[in-house]
């Protein structure tokens, strides 16, 4: 686990999701043949948020990039097809696709839950290379009805957890540290 996506799983947790980091779905040969990918590893999810009340799986895609230029757009649509291989969910459909269903099953079969739920898409970005950067994943992430939470997203959520009681949990505490 890396401390950036332990930071966003408990900001989901703030938003009433059940959450999982690190969990990997089983895929064959076949179905990596099919993707693209036949050497893969098993794909292995950042987070997954589940939200009982609305019968809702996220699977999110956490990049912090924060001593880097930041997430660009063209990685993220595709465009920038050397850079779009972390960014698989997003660009590749077949990947997505088989990847999902295969999730599903799986998370049925351990009991995970009672119904299939709605999937959405989500990308988590802590730094983002640019105003038009910005501007054009959330125009894309609009027009797919996926989910993109960038770092204003982030500030917000961490103000949020400066509100609560004491916990014993070091995203609380050092979102309240900075705050005061």
């Amino acid at each position: 686990m890396n401390a950036f996506e332990q930071i966003i799983e408990k900001l989901l947790r703030q938003e009433g999701y059940w959450t999982r980091i690190g969990y990997k779905v089983n895929l064959t040969p076949a179905m990596k043949k099919v993707i693209g990918i036949p050497s893969m590893p098993r794909p292995e999810f950042d987070i997954l948020a589940y939200k009982p009340s609305r019968n809702e799986l996220l699977w999110v895609e956490c990049k912090s990039y924060l001593d880097s230029r930041g997430v660009i757009a063209d990685a993220v649509t595709g465009i920038d097809e050397e850079r779009a291989r972390g960014f698989n969910v997003f660009t590749n459909r077949k990947f997505r696709d088989i990847t999902t269903r295969e999730l599903l099953n799986q998370m049925l079969v351990e009991g995970l839950f009672l119904q299939r739920p709605n999937v959405n898409y989500c990308l988590v970005a802590g730094k983002i290379a640019s105003e038009t950067d910005r501007e054009r994943l959330r125009e894309y992430f609009t027009e797919k009805i996926w989910i993109l939470y960038d770092d204003g997203w982030i500030k917000s959520k961490l103000a949020d957890l400066t509100n609560l009681g004491y916990e014993d949990d070091e995203s609380i505490i050092v979102a309240k540290l900075f705050q005061r």
